[in-house]
């Protein structure tokens, strides 16, 4: 059986006991629309037929009633816990581990986030996805957006790196060598001429990942250098030899973060107290300074 979250199961089976798309949207306090969208996706990730049209109502195919069966094994289990299902950057859903793991009953199931902004807005207006935590979102009425920090930008190095002692000069960006995190493209802003964006683009890429904590890695065990929000340094050098130095002066830029999730789960989401994630992010090391020359 392929990868199913517990959300796909829920609507399974409310499905096969209203036997109505409309009565399963209801009792699940979702649109029909979303029952429609995760019918597809199932549909997709299984290759199978789950449901029949009838002049009774929707009778299910014999892979569906199995995965009900499977719904009603996990529900017992979890009996007293409510599931998030989450969205969010690598680095940020092990630090919701450690913040969330002592103070919750609560299932959490974290999933890939969306490769593009239409792909995770969709998912949370689907109810795919309950929160995501990543850059900002586009406006939409039926989605909370709520910024989680904001950050100055800043170089990740080996802590023994032979070169990175005083930061890095401007004169020699183009000598080094870096890996980039793919995610972080769409939160950080602020460039504020483009003869320092192209000069930043083009910067010697040997890598590129959107999991940030593989690069960190990556970049704790060789020459290679990483650009990530200043928020990030401290947990990082918790876990791996890192240092960290500035930016020559002319990328002026900043990394903004955000809470995004859906209005109706407002009171469920505010017992989680996510946006105390932050105080975590909020402890510095010091980093070399660099300068321009």
């Amino acid at each position: 059986m392929c990868q199913i979250n517990m959300r796909q199961l829920k609507i399974i089976n409310a499905l096969i006991e209203q036997k109505s798309a409309v009565s399963a949207a209801k009792e699940l306090n979702i649109s029909p629309s979303s029952i429609s969208y995760a019918l597809n996706q199932l549909k997709k990730q299984t290759g199978q037929v789950l449901f029949l049209r009838t002049r009774q109502g929707l009778r299910p195919t014999e892979y569906a009633v199995k995965l009900q069966e499977k719904y009603a094994e996990i529900a017992e289990i979890n009996a007293e816990k409510s599931e998030f299902v989450i969205a969010t950057y690598s680095l940020i859903e092990m630090l919701l581990a450690d913040h969330l793991h002592p103070k919750t009953d609560s299932l959490m199931h974290f999933t890939v986030m969306g490769s593009t902004e239409e792909e995770r807005l969709k998912k949370l207006k689907h109810r795919e996805v309950d929160i995501d935590i990543g850059g900002r979102l586009p406006d939409d009425r039926a989605i909370v957006c709520k910024r989680l920090v904001i950050s100055d930008i800043c170089t990740l190095a080996n802590r023994d790196h032979p070169r990175i002692k005083d930061g890095i000069l401007l004169d020699d960006w183009n000598e080094y060598e870096f890996i980039n995190w793919q995610r972080g493209l769409d939160s950080i802003r602020g460039f504020v001429e483009q003869i320092d964006y192209d000069l930043f683009m083009q910067r010697k890429v040997v890598w590129t990942s959107p999991n940030l904590l593989s690069l960190a890695w990556h970049c704790a065990i060789s020459k290679y250098l990483m650009v990530v929000p200043k928020v990030f340094l401290a947990p990082l050098q918790k876990r791996f030899p890192l240092q960290g130095c500035q930016l020559p002066e002319r990328f002026n830029m900043s990394f903004d973060c955000f809470i995004h999730y859906h209005q109706a789960m407002e009171k469920n989401i505010a017992m989680l107290a996510l946006d105390r994630i932050s105080d975590t992010l909020t402890i510095q090391h010091p980093i070399a300074s660099g300068s321009e020359t």
